[in-house]
């Protein structure tokens, strides 16, 4: 009784089981006694009266059976039902019905008046094969002068309803037994979905098989669910092949610096710190590469800090034109390194913004990184800042190689990257993510114009309040 599909079987007969039996035998008693035989019982005690009184009256139809017979048939006109007259001896004397004549004269047995059912001593009797009312004719002295017997359908009846019960009974009984065919069916199809779900559930859980969707089918909140499980199941195969190029990812990242850590060390001790330009190009590389290990645990530590649920912002209200200005300082410093078109277009006057200037400085850093890496020498990358009415615009426009339709969609999921961004293999896919993930914290979002060949460009919008106006910064 612990499997669903008992559980469910039981509470789809239980109903049948209980109520139709008490509804068979409930409905069979009332029609035997309640309704039918009593309103029957009734009509035809008032019709076994009226015959015994209109024959009371007449003490010449006991003396004459031609009389009697005569008598008796036009009783029979108005009584439609078999009568018959009995002398007080019991002794047939006539007969409504003509094919009682071989008869007629013979007697009968008949049971104790004194056990009346009803008024006028009316008892049920027993005539041959015929089932009736016996009423005893008594004349204005009380004495008997013989019987009438008016024949009724109450043995047919009751042949009748039991007949009825025993029809209720088989066609309850095969309904019931349909019924659990029926309710076996239905909990099938209900237990075999849920039964292929938690199997593949404790599968996938266990690690037994390799993992497989599960077909959509059985009701609607069942195929729901198995829907439900089957996104579950694909996002887990794609955070398994993310996990497996993060590892790729990092063994790479981590081993190109440290290589050339250990390659510059390596000189140092060998004597390059005797040769002074030597020493400085040596530090001067040991310190790019620790800053791109800085950034490789600022990645890492984000994604643990997503994964974790402990993302947090530290808000403040910042001069946005000076925070601008000092932002952009190192970044336009790295595009002229690289021989890049550098230009900045910023508002003369910008409002007050109540940011994590630290998390907005690396969302908008990892744009502005992008953008230098992938934009060739002789490039060029614009920076446009302004505000309107209600939001903070910030904008990075670049010459680079641009973005498929196809792949814009996928540049912010964790360790995806373009397919032009192959011949630029530093970097382990997280930087868009992280800055889209820290925009949206603040409320705000990226939209993204791009196509191959022509650039890209992303801009950053962030909601502005009212107030934030109050605190205006102007740039001179």
């Amino acid at each position: 009784m612990n499997r669903l599909r008992f559980r469910l079987l039981l509470l789809s007969i239980a109903p049948l089981v209980i109520i139709l039996p008490v509804v068979i035998f409930a409905s069979s008693s009332l029609l035997r006694s309640q309704i039918i035989l009593n309103n029957l019982l009734n009509d035809y005690s008032r019709q076994a009266l009226l015959a015994s009184e209109l024959l009371a009256n007449r003490p010449d139809v006991w003396q004459n059976r031609r009389l009697a017979q005569d008598v008796l048939m036009r009783m029979a006109e108005i009584i439609p039902t078999r009568l018959l007259l009995f002398d007080p001896q019991g002794e047939l004397i006539a007969s409504s019905n003509s094919g009682d004549t071989l008869l007629i004269g013979t007697r009968f047995e008949f049971p104790s008046t004194n056990n009346a059912f009803s008024q006028g001593n009316i008892v049920l009797a027993q005539v041959g094969n015929d089932e009736g009312l016996l009423t005893p004719v008594r004349d204005s002295l009380n004495n008997l002068q013989g019987y009438i017997f008016l024949s009724t359908p109450f043995a047919e009846f009751t042949r009748r309803t039991t007949a009825l019960v025993w029809i209720l009974l088989l066609t309850g009984g095969a309904g019931l037994v349909l019924g659990i065919f029926l309710a076996l069916g239905f909990t099938q199809d209900l237990e075999r979905p849920i039964k292929r779900l938690s199997h593949a559930a404790y599968s996938l859980a266990l690690g037994i098989t390799p993992p497989q969707s599960i077909p959509e089918e059985g009701p609607q909140e069942l195929r729901l669910l198995a829907r439900a499980f089957n996104a579950f199941l694909e996002r887990l195969q794609t955070l398994e092949t993310s996990r497996k190029r993060l590892l790729a990812n990092l063994v790479h990242e981590l081993g190109t610096p440290l290589s050339a850590l250990i390659s510059a060390v390596q000189a140092l001790r060998s004597g390059a710190t005797n040769d002074a330009a030597l020493r400085d190009d040596l530090l001067q590389g040991m310190d790019q590469e620790l800053n791109r290990l800085r950034r490789l645990t600022d990645e890492l530590a984000h994604l643990h800090d997503q994964a974790f649920g402990t993302f947090e912002l530290h808000t403040q209200t910042i001069n946005t034109s000076e925070w601008i200005a000092g932002f952009l300082a190192p970044w336009a410093q790295a595009a002229r390194e690289k021989h890049q078109q550098w230009n900045v277009e910023i508002a003369s006057v910008l409002p007050a913004l109540n940011v994590d200037p630290d998390r907005l400085a690396q969302a908008l850093g990892n744009i502005i990184h992008n953008a230098i890496r992938y934009t060739p020498s002789g490039g060029k990358i614009t920076v446009q800042v302004f505000a309107d009415g209600s939001e903070f615009h910030f904008i990075v426009a670049d010459s680079g190689p641009g973005i498929s339709p196809d792949e814009q969609s996928l540049i912010f999921e964790p360790f995806q990257r373009g397919s032009t961004a192959q011949r630029f293999p530093q970097g382990i896919g997280l930087g868009l993510t992280i800055a889209r993930d820290l925009i949206h914290a603040h409320g705000g979002r990226i939209e993204i114009e791009s196509s191959p060949g022509r650039g890209s460009r992303f801009e950053v919008i962030l909601p502005l309040r009212t107030s934030n106006w109050n605190s205006e910064a102007q740039v001179e």
